[in-house]
């Protein structure tokens, strides 16, 4: 630990309050720590307040997720964590998660204390086990509580009680005393203030109520489908809350809701402790007759199977076909565009899926698309089974997957294509049941390479072998007298110490070779306090000072390893260019010479007749 020899011990404190209700949570926790820290000499220097946030995990508790990220840091302002007791540190439901941010903070040299509770900051065994139990017992208390939450909200709405969420357009929501008198209509926005007050639904205005019968009558005896009603509904000038049309999933869930026929549902579906939501049988749903049917209930039952047989409607070739044959009568064409834009037919993903890929769709039909040079992925529409199928092969082949990889793989589209439509390549691969790599792990791999290619000697553009740096740290040490993680990187002209580090396994092992004495961390810590008493610390230079040698390439050298290129590989393209571990990159190339066309019109080359482009020598002519 980290601390001043001169005062107190520098602290953050951490609150938590789980309501907005409880409104002096915070404060009380906050007198409670203030107490302690007097009591056992600590500066509260930093506080971490997360308002009305549940712990029942890590989500949108942004202050702890902070003081985390904080305690991690090298440059933190504070030595000790407190805490009012362990239920504020988190009701976690796995009491390892709870334990595990807190060997976080040790293990960066931060201790967690409870105030409030009797171990305080001890880790004797009996206290890490009475620690734990503690944590069970949080987690238990918010299981508890919650089964009493539900067992209380089912029992008020058997007794025909609303229980919470907004209400859908056309109805209203009537606060009532606990023996049903009406108080007032509540608006958007407006709560109860009354614990023992209750709220009932209620039809709204006539001219609304005028407008449900109408949706219903369009769905079920026009067979309108839900985008047309939405449509008619929006040129007739009707609009709903927020003076805005009604959206087709607002229609959607007038169509499905209960209290259209007058009954009040709960239990529809459950979602306890933060965890998925889950749609709940029908026979465990509570239903209450509230008020007389809006529409006719035989009305409502049709609408409810037409509903259904759209949400289980399956489509098979012949179907598929025959939704297509009608959209190119109609379009005249077929696109991937066309497909998805088009209304109440097949996707472009399950046309894909069911005939491997929309040219073999296009051919059952007999539709030959219009031939167009190929742009972007290669004019072919990807489904995600493709992409999928895809990763496993390349994985299967190359043992890992990298971004370079996948461009230069002809059975998948680019990676940004598929960090477009999976949100990245990593939860691509997770979905394709391929392990994904950590940051340091991939680290470690491209250091493997490059000590294979022979290539770890050089740092930016500059070879070191291991007799030169040592020699380095040998002159840091004679004009400093310590060598540092800090002096290394801040010092202009050598390597970092991440890259000593690579080279020898750690520093440690660096300043052995070098013939540097250790020093203990102690050691260290109060040699770096007496240069800071002298005033012989080294600053950090900025970022606009800070250089590191430039690689400069010969126009000459550059112009041959593209020459060579080409005869190695028959073709040059950027990706190639990168690829070649003698040539800089082609950013490089382009500013050198103005532009790729540019250097490869100086080497002789000249762009091949294939698509995509590429460049490449002139062939030889054969000569009778």
């Amino acid at each position: 630990m980290i601390a001043s020899f001169n005062g107190p011990i520098r602290a953050a404190q951490y609150l938590r309050m789980s309501s907005d209700v409880q409104k002096y949570s915070t404060e009380n926790q906050q007198d409670a720590i203030a107490e302690y820290a007097k009591e056992h000499e600590y500066t509260v220097v930093a506080t971490y307040i997360d308002v009305g946030k549940s712990g029942l995990s890590l989500r949108g508790r942004d202050a702890l997720k902070q003081l985390l990220s904080d305690v991690l840091s090298v440059e933190r302002t504070f030595d000790v964590v407190l805490v009012l007791d362990v239920s504020r540190w988190g009701r976690f439901q796995n009491p390892d998660q709870a334990a595990h941010y807190e060997f976080l903070c040790r293990q960066a040299g931060v201790r967690v204390i409870y105030c409030a509770e009797p171990f305080g900051d001890d880790i004797a065994p009996i206290t890490t086990i009475i620690k734990h139990l503690k944590r069970v017992m949080a987690g238990e208390y918010s299981r508890e509580l919650s089964a009493k939450l539900y067992r209380a909200h089912l029992q008020q709405a058997l007794l025909g009680f609303r229980q919470g969420g907004k209400l859908i357009y056309g109805f209203r929501r009537l606060l009532v005393d606990p023996t049903r008198n009406p108080r007032q209509v509540l608006n958007s926005g407006e709560y109860k203030a009354l614990s023992s007050d209750k709220v009932l639904v209620i039809p709204g205005p006539p001219e609304e109520l005028a407008v449900i019968k109408r949706i219903f009558r369009l769905y079920v005896r026009d067979k309108l489908s839900i985008s047309q009603i939405a449509r008619r509904l929006a040129s007739s000038g009707i609009v709903g809350y927020g003076a805005k049309p009604l959206q087709v999933a607002t229609i959607k869930h007038l169509l499905r809701n209960e209290l259209c026929i007058g009954q009040l549902t709960y239990n529809v579906t459950t979602k306890k402790m933060q965890g998925r939501t889950i749609r709940n049988p029908d026979q465990l749903w509570t239903r209450f007759p509230a008020f007389a049917p809006i529409v006719p209930v035989s009305q409502f039952r049709r609408a409810q199977e037409r509903l259904t047989q759209s949400a289980n409607r399956r489509w098979d070739k012949k179907t598929i076909a025959h939704s297509l044959r009608g959209l190119l009568a109609q379009e005249g064409r077929l696109s991937q565009k066309l497909i998805d834009e088009a209304k109440g037919r097949p996707s472009a993903e399950t046309v894909a899926n069911h005939f491997g890929s929309l040219p073999a769709a296009y051919a059952e039909i007999g539709y030959s698309p219009p031939v167009k040079a190929p742009f972007g992925m290669n004019g072919k529409h990807w489904s995600r089974k493709a992409i999928l199928t895809g990763l496993q092969r390349l994985h299967a082949s190359k043992g890992r997957i990298t971004n370079r990889s996948i461009d230069s793989f002809p059975g998948l589209p680019s990676y940004a294509y598929i960090r477009r439509h999976f949100g990245s390549v990593a939860d691509a691969m997770r979905q394709a049941g391929l392990p994904v790599l950590s940051h340091s792990q991939i680290q470690s791999y491209t250091w493997k390479c490059r000590k294979v290619a022979r290539s770890d000697e050089y740092f930016f553009g500059v070879r070191w072998t291991d007799a030169n740096l040592l020699q380095t740290l040998r002159r840091l040490y004679k004009r400093h007298g310590y060598i540092s993680q800090h002096l290394l990187d801040w010092t202009e002209g050598i390597p970092s110490a991440y890259y000593f580090a690579k080279r020898f396994g750690s520093l440690d092992n660096a300043r052995i070779m070098a013939h540097i004495p250790l020093l203990t961390r102690s050691e260290m810590m109060l040699a770096a306090l007496k240069r800071k008493r002298e005033g012989k610390t080294i600053e950090r230079p900025s970022r606009q000072s800070r250089g590191r040698p430039a690689l400069r390439y010969r126009s000459d050298d550059i112009l041959l390893g593209l020459r060579r290129l080409a005869t190695r590989e028959g073709v040059v393209s950027a990706r190639l260019i990168d690829a070649d571990a003698r040539l800089p990159s082609w950013g490089t190339v382009a500013r050198h010479f103005g532009s790729l066309s540019a250097a490869y019109k100086l080497v002789g080359l000249v762009r091949l007749r294939r698509k995509p482009a590429r460049f490449g020598l002139l062939p030889k002519r054969t000569t009778r």
